[in-house]
């Protein structure tokens, strides 16, 4: 028995030892990476790269579990904030965007790192330089805003306009025996048609038309006048398809010279004073934000500014998405804090949930019942479900670029009994205490009355989601209705439509809100939701919840993987949706 004791204190003591030094491992993990050096160098360069997701709000993204390699999604406006601190950094002397053949971010979110580096340029005496292998649309659009752009002699300018290409899958899904019942309200709610279509439908030909052919103009508005180049000069290299077209670009003026990357270093050296083979102090966005600290004012009376942005998704805690879970909690905090004197909501959403979206709608009533104004501050999407939770705001502040409107309302069901009974050979038996306990069964043909109560429901949701926009927007139904219909339209034309109030950005949207409370000159912004601010509380909460480590995989499986999800994700709901027809590539 004293042996037995022995070896089970023996037992204990050793898997308290291993706890306390995981303990004490974690520790030290979480203060290797909260250690922060504050200072800058001298003669440093702040060097842009954009790979990953680039958030509204600082690591509103979500994290690969177990991953040890770190790096930080800072949001766009602190991306903003970032430069425009470094315009009065002794320390920084200029900026260089070293472009990839890809950035994250929409039209908008591009649009706004442009506005960002033009004024940078504008307002001081230091450089602004590009460089890059490729510039596609999206990178040549920042890049437009420096003082000069270099490229690769190898390299290709790549700008051939705006398109937009839609896979259709009814041919394939009537192959394997697969049916899509749908149901929609609104004759440009084009979500459903590649599932009971075998080619767009005129009216959503019109609305995509539009769309590319408005901000496509923008586009050319913003670049042309960056470089200072005649349009027709800059439409020469759009429309030739040239692969080897760099030189003509520098003679039409979208280019400056053609150098390799050692060549570009060495010029900067020079332009720095910096002697030869000496190395350059980069400093990247990630390092920048961990030694910088931006005010955010002192005040007591507070401007809540939640950001709303990804999918609209029922009962959901993840970051990057919209649920009225999540939101509610946030709400019911601002709610609660009498400090909190208006609440902008700034949505980049396409939608999602129609049972979400409502809810969270109300949240904005209970705050402006409360007499709190509530301003909405729309990104690069604010469609469908993402129109929904902001329509009610006293104003709406839109950016030209954004995507809106997509009133509108879809249900889908997957009728599998063809795949099931001829294909497979797999028949049901049922037994019913009543005549609808099956109902709406994906392995049986919905009844006709089934069928109608369906489109009744989305009907009534529809007529629901226009009373709510004309309240908001004080306006009659049918005069929402004759902008409604699921149709997609841009800020500028939102606008014009009634749907928005004014375009502006966020900046705007957080002075009407502080005119709105009285708190012009005296006010703090404070952000929701709130992140966690070090990767090693993520790394314990990983460990905590005992998840498997994700694998990585090649770029063109993950873009696969991310085609299958959009698809996926649109029919895996069991409610309606109110949800933007697509995601837009921006390249």
């Amino acid at each position: 028995m004293k042996q037995f004791f022995k070896f089970l204190f023996a037992s204990c003591l050793g898997t308290i030892l291993a706890f306390g030094a995981s303990f004490f491992i974690l520790v030290w993990i979480g203060t290797a990476f909260s250690a922060k050096d504050t200072s800058v160098s001298k003669n440093s360069v702040l060097l842009l790269e954009f790979e990953g997701p680039i958030p509204e709000r600082t690591e509103n993204v979500q994290q690969e579990s177990f991953s040890f390699d770190y790096q930080k999604a800072i949001g766009i406006h602190d991306i903003k904030a970032l430069i425009h601190k470094a315009q009065s950094d002794d320390n920084i002397k200029g900026i260089v965007y070293k472009s990839s053949y890809q950035t994250s971010g929409g039209m908008v979110t591009q649009s706004m790192l442009r506005e960002a580096l033009k004024e940078f340029r504008d307002s001081t005496d230091k450089f602004v330089y590009s460089y890059g292998d490729f510039f596609t649309n999206s990178t040549y659009l920042i890049a437009s805003a420096a003082d000069s752009i270099f490229i690769n002699p190898n390299g290709m300018l790549e700008i051939n306009g705006f398109g937009a290409m839609v896979p259709f899958f009814k041919d394939m899904l009537d192959k394997i025996g697969i049916r899509m019942d749908v149901f929609y309200a609104g004759n440009y709610k084009s979500a459903t048609e590649p599932f009971r279509r075998m080619d767009m439908s005129p009216e959503n030909r019109r609305q995509t038309r539009e769309y590319l052919h408005d901000n496509f103009d923008l586009y050319l508005e913003e670049v042309c006048g960056s470089r200072n180049i005649e349009e027709d000069k800059f439409m020469e290299i759009v429309n030739s398809l040239d692969f080897e077209n760099i030189d003509r670009s520098i003679e039409n003026g979208l280019l400056d010279a053609k150098m390799y990357w050692y060549a570009f270093e060495d010029m900067l050296r020079d332009k720095l004073g910096v002697k030869e083979g000496r190395k350059i102090n980069y400093i990247d966005l990630s390092e920048y934000d961990s030694k910088t600290y931006i005010s955010k004012g002192k005040s007591d009376n507070r401007i809540a500014v939640v950001y709303a942005e990804g999918d609209v998704v029922y009962d959901s805690e993840e970051r990057g998405v919209i649920s009225e879970v999540k939101y509610h909690e946030i709400f019911d905090k601002i709610r609660k804090d009498e400090k909190i004197k208006a609440v902008v909501l700034r949505v980049n959403s396409p939608g999602g949930s129609a049972f979400s979206s409502d809810v969270i709608w109300k949240e904005m009533e209970e705050l402006k019942a409360k007499g709190i104004p509530v301003i909405a501050s729309f990104g690069d999407y604010a469609a469908s479900g993402g129109y929904y939770i902001a329509m009610g705001a006293d104003t709406i502040v839109s950016h030209p670029k954004t995507l809106t409107g997509s009133i509108g309302v879809f249900s889908i069901m997957p009728n599998l009994s063809e795949l099931f009974n001829e294909k497979l050979g797999i028949q049901f038996d049922t037994i019913k205490t009543s005549p609808h306990a099956l109902a709406i069964n994906p392995f049986y043909d919905l009844s006709d009355y089934e069928s109608e109560m369906l489109q009744d429901w989305t009907d009534q949701l529809y007529e629901k989601f226009l009373g709510k926009v004309a309240m908001g927007r004080d306006m009659t139904v049918e005069e929402v209705h004759e902008v409604a219909q699921g149709r997609v339209w841009t800020g500028k034309r939102a606008v014009e439509k009634g749907l928005v109030d004014l375009l502006g950005g966020l900046e705007d949207a957080i002075d009407i809100a502080a005119e709105k409370a009285d708190v012009a000159d005296d006010y703090k912004v404070v952000t929701y939701p709130f992140i966690k601010k070090e990767p090693w509380e993520q790394l314990i909460e990983d460990f905590s919840k005992v998840e498997q480590a994700k694998l990585r995989v090649p770029s063109v499986k993950k873009e696969m993987m991310k085609r299958f999800d959009h698809v996926s994700d649109i029919v895996k709901y069991q409610e309606p949706l109110a949800r933007l027809p697509f995601m837009l590539e921006y390249k």
